[in-house]
This record gives structure tokens, C-alpha cells and sequence, in this order.
């Protein structure tokens, strides 16, 4: 009788054992959560240009690794200009903290270390730390 209640405790235990082994989930993709982190809003920042225009830019990412780069300019006096540029991106690395951006014109820009907050993505846009703001 004890032999058995043994034998049975031991077979629980090893049941047990073969349902919580860790197993990689074959479907699995670690970009997926990010795609769609980065492409569930377009990111809009303002800043002033070099040559002192205010402008306005807005990212907008889509998941077929494309998307548009859209600035408006402002001028002092009023009158405004608006570029919307397609490029093409790729994330960086197996972390997806950094992407790269390509535009027709075969210039690309960096943005590392992406974080992403309550409504914000902050990261170095080519350097530069820069908060984009959520924009529906």
C-alpha cells in the first residue's frame, strides 16, 4: 500500500513537473508588441529650426515598416510650409529600443533608446533627446 501511494505521488509530481516546463513559444515575435506601440498613434513634436522657423513635426508609423515624416513650417510673417515625406523603417536590434529611418533620398536618421510613457515616446532622434507627444 505505501509502495503504491509512492508510486502515485511520484507520477503526480513528475505530471506536475511536465505541465511548468519553460518551452520558447514558437510563434513568438518580439517585435509585434513594439510595431504596435510605435504605430497605435503618430508622434508629433514642435521645435525650432537652426535657422529660427518654428516647426511642427509629425511621425506616423505603419506596421509594413513604412510611414510619413510631415513638417509644417511657420514663418514670422505668417505664412506657413508643409513637407510630407515618405520613408521607409526597420527596427535596430532584438530589444527594439532603436529604429532607422529611411527616406527617398537614401538619408536616414537614428531614433535609440525609444521609451514609451503615458502618451509619449521619448527617445535620441538622431541624437537629439527629443518627447514626442501622442497625436490622434
Amino acid at each position: 500500500m505505501a509502495k503504491r501511494y509512492l508510486i502515485n505521488i511520484f507520477l503526480l509530481i513528475a505530471v506536475l513537473c511536465g505541465f511548468s516546463s519553460c518551452e520558447e513559444d514558437p510563434y513568438y515575435d518580439p517585435y509585434e508588441e513594439a510595431t504596435y506601440d510605435l504605430c497605435q498613434a503618430a508622434w508629433a513634436d514642435e521645435y525650432t529650426t537652426n535657422d529660427g522657423r518654428e516647426c511642427l513635426q509629425i511621425l506616423t508609423f505603419y506596421s509594413d515598416r513604412t510611414g510619413r515624416d510631415n513638417r509644417t513650417y511657420y514663418y514670422p510673417n505668417g505664412a506657413t510650409q508643409t513637407e510630407d515625406i515618405p520613408f521607409y523603417w526597420e527596427w535596430d536590434n532584438g530589444y527594439t529600443d532603436a529604429l532607422y529611418i529611411e527616406y527617398p533620398d537614401r538619408n536616414g536618421i537614428w531614433l535609440e533608446d525609444i521609451r514609451y510613457g503615458y502618451n509619449t515616446m521619448r527617445c535620441l532622434y538622431d541624437g537629439v533627446d527629443v518627447t514626442f507627444d501622442a497625436f490622434y
